[in-house]
């Protein structure tokens, strides 16, 4: 448990330093005169470095663990955090976003930790409780930077309450980075680096199955069958009783650990010739990606749409953030929940359910903005089901390519930040016109879950098998 909860804690921590600058932006931007195109070209960049970041990270997580990966990603985004302060114009905002990005890339370490740390049967919740919190980051960044930035800015004034405040969220990330490294481990047998150089004797100290080292609780021998890779122990009566409770954890395989680059690269290559792959990476894409974009806007919107302050607009905008405490992990669980029904197929059905949601409360905001409540409520529900998705999809995640998980996690991820980068371009082009940019996100999620859930075949199940046989 200590690993899940500070798993969650860093990526929150990380999130709220990402986006730690459009909660006060418009104090920047008066200061420095920096223009709404320069802010819109900053949102966008934000979003560049981490599809880098997460695709490398992947690896990374694979062959050194998730704890000191995440130390790693925490120290490096501290550092442009807590210089945000000497900015003097929009080209240096701009840089510094993009520095600052790195910071999404801790989603990665974030989900293969919790991967590592849980069963089968509540993967899904597991990751879901660790992203969907640890997304709250963005909501907290809009209630906590405000606050600083008017506390600061009555004793000293704006100028340098700003550049000041920065310094808190940078602050934050290096003392959970060396909490994670002084306090956790990697995996329930301790330490990675030392669980990889013995895992010739992990049968021998295993007491119970984590979701992707299920094997190693006795000696194992893969064999094929027609639902996917199945894991047959030596004690058959024993593996049976666990997979009466939970079939998915015959589902997930061992981890590659020890690859070398060329390895390395024929698995990237490999995962991404995976149609079921591809379709997680669009499906996150419309998911994460949506959120990214609306949380570098949403209190812009608010502002513009009913001439709101700041302040207000930010608290407003924070609700958005602050509903990942139970919005993504509803995901996960609707996810695990159906999973204990129809297994794999119950998991695409749930996603395919969510996706629709999200599409259209999507479309319904679009046209809220009648006034003021009418679109916090909207706001509110659209909020919930697109980061129910996000939950929904890595309740699938693990099952796509259980050997090489971290590389599909990375690239799934990437896929989301993708998705930010185009939904982010796409509301620069569209701007002060909120309502058509609402109404083609809608319409895209809607689509793309109907058509990528009723192709997407995990491990040999498709959605079409709950109508063709019983589970």
């Amino acid at each position: 448990m200590r690993a899940l909860h500070l798993a969650w804690i860093s990526f929150m921590v990380a999130f709220m330093s990402w986006y730690a600058i459009p909660p006060i932006i418009y104090h920047i931007s008066e200061d420095l005169d920096i223009s709404a195109e320069e802010i819109y070209d900053s949102n966008t960049v934000s979003v560049v470095l981490t599809i880098v970041a997460r695709v490398v990270i992947g690896p990374l997580c694979e062959r050194y663990g998730p704890r000191r990966i995440m130390c790693a990603i925490l120290v490096c985004g501290s550092i442009p955090c807590g210089f945000t302060g000497l900015l003097q114009n929009g080209p240096g905002l701009i840089a510094v976003r993009a520095f600052i990005g790195i910071l999404g890339g801790s989603f990665v370490p974030c989900q293969f930790w919790t991967t590592q740390m849980f069963s089968p049967s509540i993967v899904g919740t597991a990751n879901s409780i660790s992203a969907g919190w640890g997304n709250m980051g963005a909501g907290i960044t809009y209630i906590l930077m405000p606050a600083i930035y008017d506390g600061i800015a009555s004793h000293i004034g704006s100028e340098m309450a700003w550049r000041i405040t920065f310094v808190v969220p940078a602050t934050i990330c290096l003392l959970v980075a060396a909490a994670d490294y002084f306090l956790a481990t990697d995996t329930p047998h301790g330490d990675w680096l030392e669980y990889r150089d013995n895992t010739k004797n992990s049968d021998k100290q295993n007491n119970s199955p984590s979701s992707t080292s299920v094997s190693s609780m006795q000696t194992a021998e893969h064999k094929m069958e027609k639902g996917g890779i199945k894991l047959t122990s030596e004690k058959e009566v024993t593996d049976q009783q666990h997979s009466d409770v939970d079939d998915d954890a015959s589902r997930i395989g061992e981890v590659k650990r020890n690859q070398s680059m060329r390895d390395i690269a024929i698995s990237f290559g490999k995962v991404l010739c995976n149609p079921a792959a591809l379709i997680m990476i669009i499906h996150y894409a419309c998911s994460l990606g949506t959120e990214l974009s609306i949380d570098n806007i949403i209190g812009h919107v608010f502002r513009e749409k009913f001439a709101l302050d700041n302040s207000t607009s930010a608290y407003i905008g924070s609700v958005f953030g602050l509903l990942n405490i139970c919005s993504r992990l509803f995901g996960g669980l609707f996810s695990d929940w159906l999973a204990k029904k129809w297994h794999i197929p119950g998991r695409i059905f749930a996603h395919l359910v969510l996706m629709c949601l999200e599409g259209i409360f999507l479309i319904g905001f679009s046209f809220g903005f009648v006034n003021l409540p009418t679109s916090i409520i909207l706001m509110i529900f659209f909020s919930f089901f697109v980061q129910a998705v996000c939950g929904s999809t890595f309740g699938i995640v693990p099952f796509v390519d259980p050997v090489n998980n971290g590389k599909v996690m990375g690239l799934v991820g990437a896929g989301g930040n993708i998705g930010g980068l185009v939904f982010n371009l796409m509301f620069r082009q569209l701007q002060p016109n909120f309502e058509i940019a609402f109404l083609i996100l809608g319409i895209i999620s809607s689509s793309a879950g109907i058509l990528g859930n009723a192709l997407l075949r995990v491990q040999g199940e498709t959605i079409w098998h709950l109508f063709t046989r019983n589970h």
